[in-house]
């Protein structure tokens, strides 16, 4: 009877620890289930998982929007399209990725800026300060605008991920290519020049032949969202909670058993 019972009791052991090691490989798939990011082998450093989660559809066009230089010169998107297509390159100070790409983007202004294109360099990240921006430029000396997005605004606009991660607008405002500006951090080892490619598509009135793919580097950190997206947040968390909670209630109940 005895053996019997310490049989029982392992068994509620082992059933018992059996479902804890459970709940560790549960949780956190149900927390992190929308995560949207991998670090492949190729890169060894973040990248896009999924395009799904943009939220800014390649073919779109547009909305109008003020975009203010670290110079404090102002303009409006449609004022800046106007006079050729213009690329949005989101950066960071902290990024080693994206400064590798600080003689790339200065190259490519001296190619496309005679044809009319301007390249800005936009630094959205919340813990990038505007004195740190100015800082940095002073070493890379852009010899394009730069935007310091303060509140996140024109990253949300163009739904902007990742440092680098370039955004391509034409001349209609319409949104032709996001993704990195190549395929590969050393330039050595680039064999896909997407950015380029897309833009002298662009130019001659042809189709782009990779209009997105997902982008490399750090992830953009923005400032506090608004509050009604704020709302939507925690009515998301509020859910994944809830889930939680009722996957440990159905797990306390077999333990029970």
């Amino acid at each position: 009877m005895i053996a019997i019972i310490s049989k029982m009791r392992i068994s509620n052991t082992v059933k018992q620890n059996s479902i804890i090691v459970l709940l560790f490989i549960i949780l956190p798939i149900v927390v992190y289930a929308e995560t949207d990011y991998t670090i492949p082998l190729k890169h060894r450093v973040i990248q896009e998982k999924s395009l799904q989660s943009h939220k800014l559809a390649i073919g779109t066009k547009l909305t109008d929007i003020n975009i203010t230089t670290i110079e404090d010169n102002t303009f409006r998107l449609t004022e800046l399209v106007s006079k050729g297509p213009a690329i949005f390159v989101f950066l960071s100070v902290e990024c080693p990725v994206a400064q590798r790409y600080t003689m790339r983007l200065k190259r490519m202004h001296a190619e496309f800026s005679v044809k009319q294109v301007t390249i800005v360099g936009v630094y959205s990240n919340e813990n990038d300060s505007i004195d740190d921006v100015k800082t940095y430029l002073k070493k890379s000396e852009f010899p394009f605008p730069i935007v310091k997005d303060i509140d996140g605004s024109l990253a949300r606009h163009l739904s902007a991920t990742m440092t680098p991660q370039a955004h391509l607008i034409d001349t209609k405002s319409i949104l032709r290519y996001r993704g990195p500006i190549d395929d590969n951090r050393y330039i050595t080892r680039v064999k896909h020049n997407y950015l380029k490619d897309a833009m002298v598509a662009v130019l001659n009135g042809k189709t782009v032949p990779i209009k997105e793919t997902p982008a490399f580097g750090c992830t953009i950190h923005l400032p506090d969202i608004p509050k009604k997206k704020q709302e939507t947040y925690n009515i998301h968390m509020q859910q994944v909670i809830q889930n939680t909670k009722d996957i440990i209630n159905i797990v306390m109940k077999s333990i029970k058993k």
